[in-house]
């Protein structure tokens, strides 16, 4: 009975996988707006795009950034990975950022950090290494970069290369990328929210790979990074985004992605209690939908 069961499951899924393949849902017109509306018919227009990565969690958290920032008057964001290794999510996030542009209509500029040399030694049990280890991951960034079309790639240890992106004055930070492995090098990324906030969105959105299964716990990796992070600022704080999974078109329910997803809020940023949609709803029923 197991067997067959799972023949029954594989077939049940795969005709699922043909449908969504061959006959799309008719997706709505939904004019721009930094709402779940939009949000959801243009990540599925992404999602039934042959042409573009079907890399979920970036193609939300890029929709999201780049909404958010047209809504704020931005002509111009930034996008980043934090950790490339073999560079499929750089290319991945170069291609969607070119499908969010059009649909936002604003500018998207994409950065990559890695080390170029793998992960560095893991210093103690917070950095997991039970899990990681010296020189895994490596980054063969040479083909890499002939590949690359748009991203900068920034190659060094992340506490070494982000001081200098920041003094370049890059446009605002809609959305980050935290692939970093290791509580030690993730600590290093988040210098970037302590830059002026000219370099960053009140709201950033975010996504953490490694927080979920494993040995991931509050006192190790990405988690503690959290943890600490929030605790040393008052007015910074990175959240999860609750309940997202309600919000999201069907094609993205199933994917454990969404429940790595975060907002970096910066409660000082002079931009956050300004609207972040274009158009205010008149009235919200008791569960705060819009009626």
């Amino acid at each position: 009975m197991n067997v067959k069961r799972r023949i029954r499951n594989v077939l049940m899924r795969g005709k699922r996988w043909l449908i969504d393949e061959t006959r799309p849902p008719k997706i709505p017109e939904v004019p721009f707006d930094n709402n779940y509306e939009w949000l959801s018919a243009s990540a599925q227009k992404l999602w039934y795009d042959a042409s573009c990565p079907r890399r979920p969690h970036y193609i939300w958290g890029v929709l999201q950034g780049a909404a958010l920032g047209r809504v704020l008057g931005a002509d111009r964001i930034s996008v980043i990975e934090f950790g490339v290794a073999g560079g499929a999510g750089l290319l991945a996030l170069e291609e969607i950022a070119d499908r969010c542009e059009k649909l936002a209509d604003i500018r998207i500029d994409v950065y990559g950090f890695d080390s170029g040399r793998g992960l560095p030694k893991p210093h103690d049990y917070r950095d997991l290494p039970n899990l990681f280890a010296e020189g895994q991951f490596a980054l063969d960034w040479e083909p890499l970069k002939r590949r690359l079309r748009r991203a900068q790639l920034h190659l060094g240890l992340v506490k070494d290369t982000l001081p200098d992106f920041i003094r370049s004055s890059p446009a605002p930070v809609a959305f980050a990328a935290f692939d970093l492995d290791l509580y030690t090098s993730t600590i290093d990324a988040f210098s970037v929210l302590d830059a002026d906030n000219r370099v960053l969105l009140p709201r950033v959105a975010s996504y953490f790979d490694d927080i979920l299964g494993y040995t991931y716990c509050e006192y190790n990796g990405e988690r503690l990074a959290i943890a600490e992070f929030n605790n040393r600022h008052a007015m910074k704080k990175i959240c999860p985004m609750y309940g997202l999974k309600y919000f999201l078109p069907p094609e993205f329910r199933d994917w454990y992605s969404f429940e790595c997803m975060y907002w970096i809020h910066l409660f000082d940023h002079p931009s956050y209690n300004a609207p972040d949609v274009l158009r205010m709803p008149q009235t919200l029923d008791i569960e705060g939908c819009e009626r």
